[in-house]
């Protein structure tokens, strides 16, 4: 399934140079200015909380959607325990795991690890990941991934 993705790679980098800030040049980035994006780490883990300023939520239109309980559906792949996020939350990194992320505090996010058990349609059925009603990111994830892994930094 990873080879299926690259067609990521170029709407992202493009979109990220501009959540970085490198797409306006060295005179736009002051030590007054305040960046898009701060990155933090997490203590013990290897993923970083992601906080945009209120501008960056805006420019990149950052949009979630609760993660829901799958339903039983007759005929259907067996449900029961799966969740469902839409497929757009579904995020890459460059090893091809999966990930979504998880919004932790306002204007804030974490990537958390996936599990897809299948999809259909417009739904990522997961075996695992985030609970249920826990909202993700299903526009502005990209960007947020590019700023995590400091995508378009100088």
């Amino acid at each position: 399934m990873k080879h299926r993705h690259h067609w990521l790679a170029v709407p992202l980098m493009i979109a990220l140079l501009g959540v970085t800030g490198c797409s306006r040049g060295p005179e736009a980035a002051t030590a007054d200015a305040p960046q898009p994006a701060t990155v933090d780490a997490i203590p013990g883990s290897d993923v970083h909380k992601i906080t945009l300023t209120e501008k960056a939520m805006q420019q990149l239109g950052v949009e979630t959607a609760p993660v829901r309980a799958a339903p039983a559906v007759a005929g259907a792949p067996a449900t029961a325990g799966l969740t469902i996020i839409p497929v757009d939350a579904v995020i890459y990194d460059p090893q091809g795991h999966s990930w979504t992320y998880v919004v932790s505090d306002t204007h804030s996010f974490t990537r958390q690890a996936i599990v897809i058990d299948h999809i259909d349609g417009k739904n990522a059925f997961l075996k695992s990941g985030p609970a249920v009603g826990s909202p993700v990111v299903t526009v502005g994830a990209s960007e947020l991934l590019g700023a995590e892994y400091g995508v378009g930094e100088e």
